[in-house]
């Protein structure tokens, strides 16, 4: 007869809680059956399970101090040429009338200046310089990922002497590692600052920043 235990009266209601305690099997046969089910477990359902987990710290990992985030990735080459190019300033080259904007850096604008030993100085034309440096003789390998926004095409090139010609730039510190699309040249830029190199040789405020302050002016 289905009935509410609580309405029972409390000593006929602990009694049924004794008797029920008494009835089920001690703790340790409880836990030894659990494990004797685990261990039937089929081999399917233990990988599946052990995916789950390996899911479940990867994810952690991701989501947890932030440490474990991968940055931004080169992407992958959509068309791979060969020609001679010029230095336009320190990140982008003229081949043609095409204009390669290279990929994974940032170099000083023509019009820039930085700061050393308490003088200006024209890091943008010097960047463009070093650039041209680099170049040599022009010719140019490059692999074409994309394009921007100005229809520039976005290139990772390397030149005759077999050079990546983003990543010689930073090591000599006429660039910095545009880190918001790629990390490949982080490694340059830090031997460059050590060395206090280039731009690394007194102040400088980044390119971006102040390409974004000029077009702030000139809205106003």
């Amino acid at each position: 007869m289905w009935f509410r235990r609580s309405r029972l009266p409390p000593d006929l209601r602990d009694a049924l809680r004794a008797a029920e305690r008494a009835a089920r099997p001690p703790l340790h046969r409880r836990v030894a059956a659990r494990l004797r089910a685990v261990g039937r477990m089929p081999l399917l359902a233990w990988i599946v399970l052990a995916g789950l987990l390996g899911f479940a710290g990867w994810k952690a990992g991701l989501v947890g101090d932030g440490a474990s985030v991968a940055g931004p990735s080169t992407p992958r080459p959509v068309a791979r040429i060969t020609v001679r190019a010029s230095a336009v300033d320190g990140d982008t080259l003229a081949a043609g009338a095409d204009r390669l904007r290279i990929n994974g850096i940032d170099a000083p604008e023509m019009a820039q200046s930085c700061e050393r030993a308490g003088a200006a100085y024209p890091c943008g034309r010097l960047a463009r310089d070093a650039m041209a440096s680099i170049l040599g003789r022009g010719m140019v390998d490059c692999e074409i990922l994309g394009a921007d926004q100005y229809g520039r095409r976005i290139a990772r090139c390397r030149n005759e002497a077999g050079q990546d010609i983003a990543a010689e730039l930073v090591r000599q510190g006429w660039a910095i590692a545009f880190r918001r699309f790629s990390l490949d040249y982080v490694g340059q830029e830090d031997e460059a600052r050590r060395a206090r190199r280039g731009i690394w040789d007194g102040r400088f405020e980044e390119p971006d920043a102040y390409r974004a302050r000029i077009r702030s002016g000139a809205a106003h």
